[in-house]
């Protein structure tokens, strides 16, 4: 097996060579060097992180749709293999997490899917919305006459995992802790701890993972009319057709797809349109055009700008041979801008007609099961805020901080201002 001479990462001055997510420049503003590799290296092994990388929009959509050849189970494993101290943590901690949705290959896949598709219908997501206007609604109150905001601590952060819980059935002061546990995971399977930090984040992932399980053994004692007790109806008390700890399994899952990708995506979309103070004012005229602005920057700057799958056989991609095993990572962000795809690629377009073609919430089987959940609270959110705020811009002078890992790309504090 050779790769491509443009794409070996042991000649000096490859492109990708260069490639790391977890420092800067690439941290906080990947999209130049993703341009290089569609243009110098659509794909090569990045031997750092042991996985081969794939970036044009075609091969990644390729991949996510082929199931015979890629499987999805090491989708929400560990980029780095886990020291023995981690592996006692999750043991003696009671982890217990199965591959349910996400991680599952066909036919257990379709079959959990399909039952929890009849928990997670629209008519229980769009009945979030008064909440979600709520929250929205409330926080601004607090800080609207102040001039200014940090709006990441002081609505965007909270708002999804607030309506997730509730969603889920967890009650308000459980935030802080599970808050906590997605932020673990984040680091856990997709940043660079060292073993210690890998140790430490193990036990707080087992606690994590308790709390969810114990929210299942209370909801199969006294249900209620969450998502969670909906999951337990689904199941009638047959394993065969959800287990606890798969119920549990989801339960995990969907917190942190549902709360870290979407404040991500709000503070992505607070920081791109401020940014052009020209198309936040379009917003607030004409409100009509918000739900297009969502998919331009989830495709433009999305939140998840990296997904995973393994290779079941040796296959060849664009013309590069990659192992049986392999693991691919696949970048999204760099697939969403690939010129191929999308008509000036390098630019945002509120108005693009193929928007809604991006991979940010992934691609045939496995497509994220709370996109219409994520879409909905950024649609609130900017109606909201660009209603009520219609000159807020950017605070002068701040410099956008990332958590250093592969996959999730959002702003961990946007400051803004606006007059009184």
């Amino acid at each position: 097996m050779a790769l491509a001479t443009d794409t070996d990462t042991s000649l000096p001055g490859a492109v990708g060579g260069h490639f790391d997510l977890f420092h800067e420049p690439q941290l906080s503003d990947p999209y130049p060097f993703f341009k290089l590799l569609r243009e110098q290296a659509p794909v090569f092994y990045a031997a750092p992180i042991d996985h081969w990388v794939v970036s044009r929009y075609q091969d990644v959509k390729q991949i996510l749709r082929d199931y015979d050849n890629y499987s999805a189970q090491n989708t929400i494993a560990p980029i780095h293999p886990l020291c023995t101290a981690a592996q006692q943590a999750l043991t003696d901690g009671g982890w217990n997490m199965v591959p349910a949705l996400g991680n599952a290959d066909r036919p257990q896949h379709t079959r959990t899917r399909m039952n929890v598709v009849k928990a997670f219908t629209p008519r229980r997501i769009a009945a979030l919305e008064p909440y979600i206007c709520a929250l929205v609604n409330n926080a601004v109150d607090g800080f609207r006459q102040n001039g200014r905001a940090e709006l990441m601590g002081e609505l965007l952060f909270d708002l999804p995992a607030l309506v997730i819980l509730k969603m889920l059935g967890f009650a308000d002061e459980q935030v802080p802790a599970i808050k906590q546990g997605a932020r673990n995971r984040i680091l856990f399977v997709w940043g660079r701890p060292t073993e210690a930090e890998q140790t430490r984040l193990a036990r707080g992932l087992a606690g994590f993972f308790r709390l969810c399980r114990q929210l299942v053994d209370e909801r199969l004692a006294h249900p209620t009319d969450d998502l969670t007790s909906e999951l337990l109806r689904v199941r009638a008390g047959n394993d065969e057709i959800l287990s606890l700890d798969v119920i549990a399994s989801i339960l995990f899952a969907f917190f942190t797809a549902g709360h870290e990708t979407t404040s991500s995506l709000l503070g992505n979309c607070m920081v791109q349109l401020l940014r052009r103070r020209d198309v936040w004012a379009q917003l607030a005229a004409e409100p009509a055009l918000i739900p297009g602005a969502v998919e331009e920057i989830l495709r433009y700057d999305s939140s998840v700008i990296s997904w995973r799958r393994q290779a079941k056989r040796e296959l060849d991609i664009a013309g590069v041979k990659v192992p049986a095993g392999a693991q691919l990572l696949l970048l999204l962000g760099a697939a969403n801008r690939d010129d191929a795809a999308f008509e000036n690629a390098e630019q945002l377009d509120i108005t693009r007609h193929n928007a809604d073609q991006h991979l940010s919430f992934g691609s045939g089987i496995h497509r994220c099961l709370g996109a219409a959940l994520a879409q909905l609270e950024a649609r609130v959110t900017l109606e909201i805020l660009s209603r009520r705020l219609p000159d807020m811009q950017l605070a002068a002078g701040q410099r956008f901080d990332y958590l250093p890992n592969v996959c999730f790309h959002g702003p961990r504090a946007v400051q803004v201002e606006w007059p009184r």
